[in-house]
């Protein structure tokens, strides 16, 4: 039995072990080791609640660099070979987590199946609701997730978060769509609808009409000659031959 395994009761998963050693995962200073003796003995219980204290590790930076690498890529390809229990962990993790980038590639590593993937990122994102300002910092994570990894199928569960309370994610929707348009076919009409409002839409904040300009300016999407353009969108963009165009 090692050192953690004296100090904290053997195999037994109890709460009380489980928590002191999800502690143990935390501790930012502590030696390498320590961490992963702590991890190695949460994977043995595999208890749910063990792999909920496991992947607190994907929650804090520690003080190396390179350990803090290391370990949560190492922690990546231990989960990947626990099939199911670990599956329900990292969607348990990802439905409330901020820092989900590492548990994204655990899961993509689990799945092997970019459609079920990209599924369980829609279901974590949906979790997280527009009007929701406590979650923006896991919603970009999500949807940035999505940008690099994603198809078309995700544009339409992206629309509603063109009205997220936080810039952030909205610009990251926005990048998204962008990214994913063209093979979107269903989605095209509500992503410009929604854009062509934005622009004219001098209530939100500058940044974000400017990105959706650009946005529309990039996919050379037809302006709504009906309505006024904001301020912010007519100090970097003209209209031309109904689309937007860069001023400069």
């Amino acid at each position: 039995m090692g050192l953690l395994g004296a100090l904290f009761g053997g195999d037994k998963p109890n709460p009380k072990t489980i928590e002191k050693l999800m502690l143990r995962v935390k501790e930012p200073y502590a030696q390498p080791e320590y961490r992963r003796e702590a991890m190695d003995r949460l994977l043995t219980f595999g208890t749910p609640e063990a792999y909920n204290a496991l992947l607190k590790r994907f929650t804090v930076v520690v003080s190396s660099p390179h350990w803090d690498e290391e370990e949560k890529r190492w922690l990546c390809d231990e989960l990947a070979t626990r099939g199911e229990p670990a599956l329900a962990a990292l969607r348990r993790y990802l439905a409330v987590e901020d820092n989900v980038a590492f548990a994204v590639k655990a899961l993509r590593q689990l799945h092997k199946d970019d459609a079920k993937w990209l599924a369980d990122l829609v279901a974590a994102l949906q979790k997280r609701p527009p009007e929701d300002h406590r979650t923006g910092k896991g919603k970009t994570e999500l949807i940035n997730q999505m940008l690099d990894g994603g198809d078309g199928s995700v544009v339409a569960h992206l629309t509603p978060y063109f009205d997220d309370h936080a810039d952030e994610v909205q610009l990251a929707a926005f990048d998204c769509c962008q990214r994913h348009f063209a093979d979107a076919v269903d989605a095209q009409a509500d992503v410009t609808s929604r854009l062509q409002a934005i622009v004219c839409d001098d209530a939100r904040s500058a940044r974000v009409v400017r990105h959706a300009a650009g946005v529309m300016s990039e996919l050379a999407l037809a302006v709504d000659a009906a309505k006024p353009l904001a301020p912010a969108v007519t100090e970097d963009f003209v209209v031309k031959d109904g689309r937007l165009a860069s001023a400069r």
